[in-house]
């Protein structure tokens, strides 16, 4: 009899729908609050979005003699700047604050001091020691409370002597456990150096992972690299690959953190060509764009790695002032698994400053080599970029050295390589000047003269995306005429980090322990 009445449809559907609610309801008296919805709401759920209160970047090598002068540049936008207020000073973090920079010599007294929003440059002279060294050694900026987010430190050295010659700039490096670099080389005339600088106060262990137009390069002596806390290592591309004509440089820090910096400089006999440092490159991905190709006489070296297993077939497509276009011969190139390719980009960008959109069916990342003839009878001179992130307007950036003066050029370029960018450019002090907003075209490329931002010799600029923007991409360059030939450099401007994600902390009753406060 009750076997029969399990059997009716009625009752046993009933039973079932009956079941079923208990469970669910069950569930939800159950569930953990941050466990509802998607994986990637829960994980929201559980962290925070807080202004970075600490921050803290390395300057390579600010190299002083008889015929080199080197100025660092530090620029504190503030955390207004991500909110597209920069300079409005408004805001706290604790406390205002303060960025300096330090060099990492002991006994070394403070070169600099700014206060968000602010920035400073200051020329660098011969310590008075009694070893033989020029310049301070590597210099830390570091920001703390309102001075923190977007901190950013530049150097730019301007050289006359043989093998320094011309203007070569960097951005100095955040400490971190990966760096990716693609250029410079190891032939008769190229000397390349890698520089690793410990700004942390444990020690710091890296690994030299490098790629040639061959692949994959043994370098014993570029693996377990010690540097202690407020040291540097130097290590020659020539000394680690001797004959390499072209590499890709992994930097890898299996214990600690570190700030890595590379240096070309190029020579045919006793006649400089030019000396600069490579900026750092996105990490190997799928899709990426290699903003501020300078423009002018001379060959355009795209140089393209692919470290993997795999090849890579890369399409390759140039945005100009004028519009997006890939070039015919040029649109697709291959690259063997491991190798660096090179192909001269020059013949199809008219002489005209480009930025490289590169889309490959496996992960690479890249680089471009400008190197300017000038007219008969003067000097060369090179300028690197990389492949690069785009600016947002949570993610703005800032020119920490805009230089001006007579004979003197600093260009924006802006590249909007997905839909219209509206941007604004806000000088830092000590110069007092109205934002400029700039619109750039989709698909297009806009060389800004920053003469007309600000008519003071030097300053600061935070670049800053308007919300509901698109991205885009810019990179500051400088041109100076010397009587023997072209000067420039090209630095890429680097998305800034105003906010980090920390976990919400919330009391536990099961532990016994009465809440905080």
């Amino acid at each position: 009899m009750t076997r029969r009445r399990w059997q009716r449809p009625g009752t046993a559907l009933l039973l079932v729908v009956l079941l079923l609610a208990g469970l669910v309801v069950a569930a939800e008296l159950t569930r953990p609050v941050a466990a509802a919805g998607p994986d990637e709401g829960a994980a929201a759920a559980r962290t925070e979005r807080v202004p970075v209160a600490r921050s803290a970047t390395a300057c390579p090598d600010p190299v002083v003699d008889e015929g080199t002068a080197t100025e660092l540049s530090l620029a504190a936008p503030g955390d207004d700047a991500a909110t597209g207020d920069a300079g409005a000073g408004a805001g706290d973090l604790g406390g205002i604050g303060s960025a300096v920079l330090t060099p990492t010599r002991p006994g070394s007294g403070e070169l600099s001091r700014v206060v968000a929003p602010g920035a400073e440059a200051t020329q660098v002279e011969d310590p008075d020691t009694d070893d033989d060294v020029d310049g301070p050694g590597p210099v830390a900026a570091r920001g703390t409370g309102r001075s923190a987010p977007g901190l950013v430190a530049a150097q730019l050295t301007r050289s006359t002597e043989a093998t320094m010659r011309g203007l070569a700039g960097a951005t100095c490096a955040p400490s971190d456990t990966d760096a990716w670099f693609v250029g410079s080389g190891a032939v008769v005339g190229q000397r390349g150096r890698v520089y690793l600088t410990n700004i942390e106060a444990a020690p710091a262990v890296v690994d030299l992972t490098l790629y040639g137009p061959d692949g994959p390069i043994d370098a014993p002596d570029g693996r377990g690299v010690t540097v202690a806390p407020g040291r540097q290592e130097v290590r020659l591309l020539d000394a680690l690959a001797p004959g390499t004509e072209r590499f890709a440089v992994h930097v890898h820090a299996r214990q600690g953190r570190i700030a890595a910096a590379v240096r070309d400089q190029q020579v045919d006999g006793l006649t400089p060509l030019g000396a600069d440092w490579v900026p750092a490159a996105l990490a190997p991905t799928r899709r990426l764009l290699v903003p501020g190709v300078a423009g002018g006489p001379g060959e355009r070296r795209l140089q393209v790695v692919a470290p993997g297993d795999s090849d890579a077939i890369v399409r390759v497509r140039l945005v100009s002032e004028s519009g997006a276009f890939a070039p015919a011969g040029l649109d697709v190139i291959e690259v063997r698994a491991g190798t660096v390719t090179d192909v001269d980009i020059a013949p199809f960008a008219s002489a005209e400053p480009v930025t490289v959109e590169l889309d490959s069916d496996a992960p690479v990342t890249a680089g471009v080599l400008t190197e300017l003839t000038g007219e008969t009878g003067e000097l060369g001179e090179i300028a690197y970029t990389a492949a690069t992130a785009p600016l947002t307007s949570e993610t703005p950036g800032v020119v920490a050295d805009v230089r001006g003066g007579e004979g003197v050029t600093s260009t924006l370029l802006l590249t909007a390589p997905r839909g219209a960018a509206r941007v604004r450019l806000v000088p830092l002090g000590p110069v007092d000047r109205e934002p400029t907003e700039v619109r750039v075209s989709d698909g297009t490329q806009v060389a800004v003269d920053l003469a007309t931002v600000s008519s003071a010799e030097s300053f600061a600029l935070a670049v800053v995306p308007e919300r509901g923007s698109g991205p885009v991409l810019a990179v500051r360059q400088v041109d100076e005429v010397e009587e023997r030939g072209p000067f420039v450099t090209s630095s890429p401007v680097q998305p800034g980090r105003y906010v980090v994600e920390v976990p919400l902390v919330a009391p536990d009753l099961s532990t016994g322990l009465p809440p905080a406060g």
